[in-house]
């Protein structure tokens, strides 16, 4: 199969499809709603809740991909704790790689790149180079040939998805040039989550490498609605996806069509079927923006620390008087030394035995004299942020997309 030219790849659904005022409606209100969230944790929870986030999101793009490392085994390979099992121990080092190369996104360290091809590079060859040598191979289906993968380098074979063909690989400059005309900086405000979502689907489409191009546009994409102040530290695209890892192959799958009609575009690919994709993939941001939005309400988190300490208490694991100590390390990001005394009710030598057991589970850290600061190591976040590992069946992403719809009476696109 054979491609028209890059110039015929659209990067942005046609102003005239009938879902347009729908998909700048439902960006808008995700901006907004995402700019909200960053305001209801203090500087220092935050970073703490963005390493939380970071496992997060590390686990459910690998989940998407088949790869299901436990949210304990990533904990533990972030302290160099791998398992003697090879494939196990692979994955963990896998998991330990995509969080490197998230928390580089989200520090800042690739901004000066400035394309979305550039940047879909480094990340991929990031990525790829922190990867055991076997994980840096994908098996052809057909043949059963070992393909080697290079980091950050383009394919050099054909390649066919399912029943997409992607361009030859002796055209792939010609088609990411052709991307990096969508940089998101360039369209309006209304227009970046929109040509953000687009760019997702375009990526996959033109499949540069080898292999690991899921995972690289899943974290494309978190970095340029960083980039556009949409996206943060404090929730994960991967999240929304993989809870609707169906729908979302689906309809990626859906937008490789070509038009399906004279009024669907000029383009090489559907319009329409671009713009549903679009919408989804927006009203999965939407959905993780507002939960955890509801996870991260002061009030509630206080509620879950008394409810946490309360039932570790029960179980001699932690003393009950320090539910007003990690209340306040939570809320504030940390405590002064000389204050745990008073918030526990105890002496300053007592004060110090009560804290051995929330410094061992990696609650509070801090050294001798510092303050003590909030933590969230995946392994204890399962009453403290409910429902964050849920599985990928919780909800039809298409139900929610009405819900959504409905809510903001936009029209449905038949």
């Amino acid at each position: 199969m054979t491609h028209a030219g890059p110039a015929s790849l659209t990067l942005l659904p046609g102003s005239e499809q009938p879902s347009w005022p729908a998909l700048h409606d439902l960006a808008f209100l995700l901006a907004a709603e995402a700019g909200a969230l960053a305001g209801r944790l203090s500087s220092r929870t935050a970073i703490a809740v963005g390493d939380l986030v970071r496992g997060m999101n590390c686990y459910y793009s690998n989940l998407i991909e088949g790869h299901d490392t436990l949210p304990v085994d990533i904990e533990r390979a972030m302290r160099a704790d791998l398992a003697t099992e090879p494939r196990r121990r692979d994955l963990q080092i896998e998991a330990v790689a995509h969080i490197a190369v998230q928390a580089a996104i989200d520090g800042g360290a690739l901004d000066e790149l400035a394309t979305p091809s550039v940047l879909a590079v480094e990340i991929h060859r990031q990525f790829y180079e922190r990867l055991p040598e076997s994980l840096r191979f994908v098996e052809e289906r057909e043949t059963g040939r070992r393909i080697k993968v290079w980091p950050g380098k383009l394919r050099i074979d054909h390649v066919r998805v399912g029943r997409h063909v992607a361009p030859s690989p002796e055209d792939l400059t010609g088609w990411l040039a052709r991307l990096d005309e969508g940089v998101p900086e360039r369209f309006g405000r209304a227009e970046r989550p929109v040509i953000i979502a687009a760019l997702h689907h375009r990526l996959l489409w033109i499949h540069p490498f080898a292999d690991g191009n899921g995972r690289t546009a899943r974290l494309l994409s978190h970095a340029l609605l960083r980039r556009t102040e949409v996206g943060s530290a404090l929730w994960s695209v991967s999240r929304g996806l993989a809870r609707h890892v169906e729908a979302y192959k689906s309809y990626l799958g859906r937008a490789d069509a070509p038009p399906q009609g004279a009024l669907d575009g000029r383009g090489v690919l559907s319009d329409g079927r671009l713009a549903d994709f679009c919408r989804f993939f927006m009203a999965a941001c939407l959905d993780q923006v507002r939960f955890m939005r509801t996870l991260l309400s002061p009030e509630a988190l206080s509620d879950r620390v008394r409810e946490f300490v309360a039932a570790e208490a029960a179980g001699n694991r932690l003393d009950a008087r320090l539910a007003p100590l990690l209340e306040r390390a939570i809320l504030f990001g940390e405590v002064p030394r000389a204050e745990v005394p008073f918030l526990v009710g105890t002496s300053d030598r007592q004060a110090r035995r009560l804290l051995q057991p929330l410094m061992a589970r990696g609650l509070l850290t801090g050294a001798k004299d510092a303050p003590l600061r909030i933590a969230f190591p995946l392994g204890e976040t399962e009453r403290l942020f409910p429902h964050l590992w849920a599985p990928s069946s919780v909800e039809s992403a298409i139900a929610q997309l009405l819900e959504i719809e409905e809510a903001l009476r936009l029209p449905q696109r038949q």
